[in-house]
């Protein structure tokens, strides 16, 4: 190989070391705000959800439907564990 040819050979690979650098940014700001939506959801239905039991339990639904309950406490559990870093630190003062 010809010195111009190593020249050229190393810009090609500079080109392609820039644009991963850029792809790589960009799945890692997605990824971020894909995480933080589902936070924001979990959080959200981990604070919600409950208010659905006082109602299931007053009309029987809860007796009729014993494991559609007990998924339902599951599902809140899940969500907590999921939302409980939402807004984290954001009024830490607070």
């Amino acid at each position: 190989m010809s010195v111009s040819e190593y020249a050229l050979t190393d810009a090609i690979a500079r080109i392609v070391v820039d644009q991963f650098a850029g792809l790589q940014a960009l799945v890692s700001t997605l990824v971020a705000l894909l995480v933080g939506s589902v936070q924001a959801v979990a959080f959200w239905v981990a604070a919600l959800l409950p208010l659905t039991y006082l109602p299931l339990l007053a009309t029987d639904v809860a007796a009729e439907h014993p494991l559609g309950f007990v998924a339902l406490l599951g599902a809140n559990g899940v969500a907590f564990v999921v939302g409980h870093a939402h807004n984290r630190g954001e009024h830490a003062h607070a």
